[in-house]
This record gives structure tokens, sequence and C-alpha cells, in this order.
């Protein structure tokens, strides 16, 4: 990937979090694709989640597909992207690249906030948050999948909460729901004797190799944010319920669009593929996101990214050394952005 190109691609981030959301959005198409048996479902009826839609863009004929809730992909998601983010700040606290970021800001915010033993607090927030009743709101999970502060005692900040930055939509299986299912039955073992008893009940599950297109939206992110979440992506394969034995799903990142706006919704991705073949899905993609570019609101922020630049992009984000500066920058951003609206708080409060 050249280094113009990463100049270029910059440019549609944000250099630090606002404290106001910018137009500016990324999204990030993908194909989920089942690896295993896996399980989608919220009922308590342990039927898989289902929808009707039509079959295609121009075919208005109704079919049934499975749904892969936008819950369920964002909560393994999160859990991944959280442990990333607390592995790293293990790392890298005590270095010196790190603390000359990080440290010079606890510093001032030491100051403003009028508590001597902050980087002692911080440190020990940061390590303990926890979905979802214990979040820090100073880490880069809390400022971009969001935090609300419950009634613990707040060591640090007053009372706010973050919205989300990162926006998940439902996805639906490209296959119709009666070819991509199977029952499976379940029965359990005697320890002592390894005689198996009657069955105790069944399962429905989703078949291996079912593609759910899907799209996640990134409002503001940061450069780091942006390589964060693409990093998070590939390395999160476990979905649905019973992940134990069973969940395997691949996320195969088949277009990037930078704009001012979310130029597509997985629904309308969906039913595009679905006149198409999936032998060339990135190019497939590109070419339907030139589609609904052109009826987007604000043509001259998009920037879309060719087959080719996706591959490139996609290689140097998961390639990428997560180094003590990057580390370093991505919470130096979250720190600061937790400040700005713990002042802005206080404020309105008074």
């Amino acid at each position: 990937m050249t280094a113009n190109l990463i100049e270029e691609l910059k440019q549609h981030t944000v250099p630090e979090i606002p404290l106001l959301r910018t137009p500016k959005t990324v999204q990030i198409l993908m194909i989920r694709q089942t690896h295993d048996y896996t399980i989608f479902r919220t009922e308590e009826t342990r039927e898989i989640n289902v929808a009707v839609t039509p079959k295609s863009i121009e075919d208005h004929s109704q079919v049934t597909r499975a749904v892969f809730l936008a819950s369920k992909q964002k909560a393994p998601e999160t859990r991944e992207f959280a442990a990333t983010v607390k592995e790293y700040y293990r790392k890298y606290r005590g270095q010196t690249p790190f603390t000359t970021q990080y440290d010079s800001l606890v510093d001032q915010l030491s100051k403003t906030l009028k508590k001597k033993d902050l980087k002692t607090l911080l440190e020990q927030e940061i390590l303990e948050c926890e979905i979802k009743d214990s979040l820090c709101r100073t880490c880069p999970r809390c400022t971009l999948f969001g935090a609300v502060v419950t009634e613990r005692e707040a060591k640090i900040w007053s009372r706010w909460n973050i919205k989300h930055r990162i926006e998940y939509s439902s996805a639906f299986s490209l296959e119709s729901y009666d070819l991509v299912t199977e029952n499976m039955t379940f029965n359990a073992v005697t320890e002592s004797t390894q005689l198996t008893g009657q069955a105790l009940g069944t399962t429905e599950n989703i078949a291996p190799l079912v593609n759910f297109p899907s799209i996640v939206s990134i409002n503001s992110p940061t450069w780091e944010e942006l390589i964060l979440v693409i990093k998070n992506l590939i390395k999160t394969k476990s979905y649905g319920a019973e992940g134990r034995t069973k969940g395997d799903t691949v996320n195969y990142i088949t277009g990037i669009v930078f704009a001012n706006e979310e130029v597509l919704t997985p629904l309308e991705y969906l039913l595009e593929l679905s006149q198409s073949s999936l032998q060339n899905v990135c190019e497939t993609t590109y070419q339907i996101e030139k589609k609904y570019a052109d009826l987007a609101a604000f043509k001259d922020a998009i920037r879309l990214l060719t087959p080719q630049e996706v591959e490139e992009f996609t290689n140097y984000a998961s390639g990428l050394q997560l180094t003590a500066e990057f580390v370093a920058k991505a919470f130096t951003d979250s720190l600061r952005f937790a400040g700005q609206v713990d002042k802005r708080a206080r404020q309105t409060s008074t």
C-alpha cells in the first residue's frame, strides 16, 4: 500500500475524537460466512430468526431468509475489541513512547479534576472496564462502541454517557432459509458408563458456508479506530449461541466506502448481490457501490476503494503492528474525549 494512498485515506478520518459527531462516515462491506454449524436466534422457541424479503433488487417475489441480527454481530465484536485494546494497554502502559503522550494529558486532567492519584485511578478503571455495568468511559472501546454509566460510585468522572459511533444492521442470508438450516439432535452421556440416554432435544442450525452480506458503519473515526475495527473484523470468528461448540464465522471484507453519509444499507447490498455471482464478489461490490454513490446526497465527498485498493488496505491494516505510539494515540484520544465530555457535563449541571 503506497504512502500516498495512506495519506489520502487519512483525510477521510478525523485527527481526534470530536465532541460532536461530524458527517464523516466509513462503511465496511463484507460477507459474513459461516464455517461451522451456527445458531442465530433470540426467541425462547429456539428457532432461527427469519425474515421475508424480495428475491432480488429486480425480482420482487418473496423469499424467506435467515437473519443475523445486528445485536448478534455487535456483541462478540465489542468483546473482542475490548480484549484487544486492554491487552495492548497492559503491554505498553509503562513504556516511554506510551507515557510520553498519555501521561502528559493525565497530568493536565489531574489538575483540572483535582485528583492527585488520577493515573492510578485511570489504570484501575481501564483494566476493570467490563460490559455492561462497569464501563470506564475512558478506553477506545467505550468511546467507539458507546458507554452508559451505572449507579456505581464515580471515582473519576461525573455522570454522563457516550453515544456509539459504530453502527450495525441486521444481515440476511444470501441463500433462502429452507436451503441453509438443519435440525440437529443433542443428547447426554453418562460419565461413568459412557452410555447415551434418550435424546434431550433438537436445535435448529445454520449450515456451514452460508453467506450474510453485511455492513459496519463508523461515524467520525480516527485513523487508529479504523485500523482497529478492520483488525477486529478479521479477528472475530465466534458468533451465535452455543459458541463453545459451534459458531465459527469468517468475515471477508469486500468493499470500503468513505463518505459524508451512509451510502447503502445491508438489505440493498443483499438484494443487489442476489442477482449476481459471488465468483468475483469484490468487483461486483464495487459496481454496486458506484450505483448507490450516484444516489447519494453528497457525491463530492465519496471515495470508493477499488477492489485492488480494498485488498491492499485490508492487508495493510491486518499486517500493521500495534506499536506503543499507535496504542498511545488511541488511548490519548479516548482520554481527551472523556475529559471534554466531563467538562461539558459539569458546566451544564452548574
